[in-house]
Formats: structure tokens, C-alpha cells, sequence
């Protein structure tokens, strides 16, 4: 991954489990990737290249950049999935990223309705998005049509 813009930083884990409850990466139960974070920590630009290995326990995996100043409209998501043979590639104004043997999850415009008070916070998180999707099935759906 070769950061092109200022982020304040980048964090990457495996997703096992998600909790709707809390917000943003909280939302998210599983194993931060600590290379990626103290690799691109306040970096102007960054160059990271390492190797994910796959956990057996994981749903998916995350990616994220806080944007300069934590705009939220800048950061960075990207979700993929294991999928062998196949390479998720992003070049924005953000970043250059190349996954292999990976699947991107697209799950942007996914509008999320659980039961509950959830803010306007939490509504609006892209994180929180995702922890739906999962949580809603949607994923499981997504690798029962055969796209991981």
C-alpha cells in the first residue's frame, strides 16, 4: 500500500465478530495488524508491504485511514474477503493499494435498520455500515452466491 495523502493513521484487523453497539473500530471483534498502524502513523506518505496471513477465525478483513484532521468524508475503507486467485486494487487520492488473493466487499451503499436508538454517529460510520452488513447476513450471502 502506498500512501498518497496525509492520513493521521491506517489500522487493518480480521474481523471475527462484530458488536452494532459500540462505533466505529470498536465495532469490530478480532486482531489489529499493528505493522500497518505504526507504519503510516502521521507518515506524510508511507510505503507498506507485508504479507496478511489469513486467520481461519475471520469473516473479513478491514482496512482503514483516518483522514488529516479526522474527516470522516477523506478516510479510507476498504473490506475484503480470502478469495484465491483474485486481487483487490484501489488507486485514489488517498492510496494505491494492492490485495492478492483477495476479494474487495463493496458495501457502501448497504442501509443498515437494526432495531434500536443508533446515532447519527453510528448511522453515518462506515464501520458501523459494515458491522451491519455482516451482522444482517449479508456477507455469508455474498460467499454462498460463490464471490469469495
Amino acid at each position: 500500500m502506498e500512501v498518497k495523502r496525509y492520513h493521521e493513521f491506517f489500522w487493518l484487523r480480521d474481523i471475527q465478530a462484530v458488536n452494532i453497539y459500540k462505533c466505529c473500530a470498536e465495532c469490530f471483534i478480532g486482531n489489529r495488524d499493528s505493522r500497518v498502524y505504526h507504519g503510516t502513523l502521521h507518515q506524510p506518505h508511507a510505503l507498506i508491504d507485508i504479507d496478511v496471513k489469513e486467520n481461519p477465525k475471520a469473516v473479513a478483513y478491514y482496512l482503514c485511514g483516518l483522514s488529516a484532521g479526522f474527516n470522516y468524508h477523506q478516510n479510507t475503507h476498504v473490506a475484503f474477503i480470502p478469495a484465491p486467485g483474485e486481487t483487490v486494487f484501489v488507486d485514489n487520492a488517498n492510496i494505491r493499494l494492492t490485495i492478492t488473493d483477495a476479494k474487495r466487499v463493496d458495501f457502501q451503499s448497504y442501509v443498515p435498520n437494526p432495531p434500536g436508538y443508533f446515532t447519527r454517529r453510528q448511522r453515518t460510520c462506515r464501520n458501523w455500515i459494515f458491522a451491519n452488513y455482516i451482522n444482517d447476513g449479508m456477507l455469508r450471502r455474498l460467499k454462498e452466491n460463490g464471490h469469495e
